[in-house]
């Protein structure tokens, strides 16, 4: 009998232990929206809304701060590390050619009002009216191939920050919040309760 109870005193010590340990994930915020919008200004050729201050750091920077084995430095990036991205990250500066290549098919089907941006970040066609068959095709083909490479991007972003794949749904949030805000007026936006406007 005593043999059972400190036993059970050995367990529930353990569980009492393990039930105290709390696990608190860094989640970088500010800096996967400080990618998104180098990201998504480049796809718009879009200039950014402030001047870049002599404190602040691109996109670029950051994406390296995380993807660089000497991160933990605590000086400031250098252009050895932005260097070192460039060769080390060619996803991203792929993916982010692509998305550029077809937004520049996509910017009379946006300004038609035929697709708009939903609120995932994606692309989604709303009507198809003044559209014929090819064209229509053609924009089908078109959404589908942006909108996968959005996929990859998001997470190639999460990958290159350390981000967990169960965190992607964040990374997602955050970019479709700059694509957004930072589209031309007249544009169609979806809102978070899933109506679509004019922007």
């Amino acid at each position: 009998m005593l043999k059972k109870s400190a036993r059970i005193m050995a367990f529930l010590s353990l569980l009492s232990f393990v039930a105290c340990v709390t696990v608190n994930i860094y989640f970088p915020a500010a800096k996967v929206e400080k990618a998104a919008e180098d990201i998504v200004e480049d796809v718009y050729g879009t200039p950014p809304t402030k001047e870049k201050g002599k404190d602040e750091q691109s996109a670029l920077e950051i994406l390296v701060a995380f993807a660089s084995p000497a991160s933990a430095h605590a000086g400031p990036v250098t252009e050895s590390d932005i260097e070192s991205l460039n060769q080390s990250n060619s996803a991203i500066r792929g993916l982010k050619k692509t998305i550029s290549d077809d937004h520049q098919q996509l910017v009379p089907y946006y300004n038609a009002g035929n697709i708009g941006i939903n609120k995932e970040g994606f692309l989604e066609i709303i009507n198809t009216d003044g559209l014929n068959l090819k064209d229509t095709a053609l924009l089908r083909r078109l959404v589908s191939q942006d909108n996968n490479t959005r996929e990859q991007l998001y997470e190639e972003v999460a990958a290159s920050m350390n981000i967990p794949g169960s965190e992607i749904d964040k990374v997602k949030t955050i970019f479709a919040e700059v694509w957004q805000k930072r589209a031309p007026a007249g544009w169609f936006i979806q809102s978070a309760n899933g109506s679509w406007k004019k922007k």
